[in-house]
């Protein structure tokens, strides 16, 4: 079997052509299928939503399965990423790793792929810090740069963003 790797530029092109499916995201040169959201997953992406929204509404911005530039060949769509502001900075371009507070991945069937994937890819771009929601342990999983080393948290527990370190959040439903 050939293998076809893609940069962000060809990627786009095959998209806007037609040739690829519509929930598709690519992760070093590779196309990979996005797997559709479970219910519970659901749940969790509409409260970490509202609960970032909310508490951060003045000092970032929140979104939900935007492409993130991360470098050539890789420009996943996190479930949720808090950004820099203002808004009108991403008028002619996707956000990229430099403007990145925090991500979110909501993790159930894509758990493996997430760790094994997108981490490294999350790391090497210099993300300051990514949120695994594990829902097959119902933990979180705090990775942060540069050693990447996950902290766990369990229900119950509260964390704070590294950007906003004095601003701990009740992360689970």
């Amino acid at each position: 079997m050939v293998r076809h790797r893609f940069t962000v530029e060809a990627y786009h092109r095959a998209y806007q052509a037609g040739a690829l499916p519509e929930r598709v995201e690519l992760l070093a040169g590779e196309v990979y299928a996005v797997s559709p959201m479970g219910k519970k997953h659901i749940r969790y992406l509409i409260h970490l939503t509202n609960l970032l929204a909310e508490a951060f509404r003045h000092e970032a911005l929140v979104v939900s399965q935007v492409p993130l530039w991360l470098s050539e060949d890789s420009e996943p769509e996190p479930d949720l990423m808090l950004l820099s502001p203002p808004p009108e900075r991403y008028d002619e371009r996707p956000p990229k790793p430099e403007d990145v507070l925090l991500l979110v991945e909501v993790s159930e069937t894509t758990l493996v792929q997430d760790r094994a994937l997108k981490l490294p890819l999350y790391q090497k771009a210099g993300l300051p810090e990514v949120w695994v929601v594990n829902l097959l342990e119902e933990v979180l999983e705090v990775y942060a740069f540069p050693h990447y080393l996950p902290e766990r948290y369990a229900k119950g527990e509260r964390v704070a963003p590294k950007a906003f370190p004095t601003r701990p959040l009740k992360w689970w439903v």
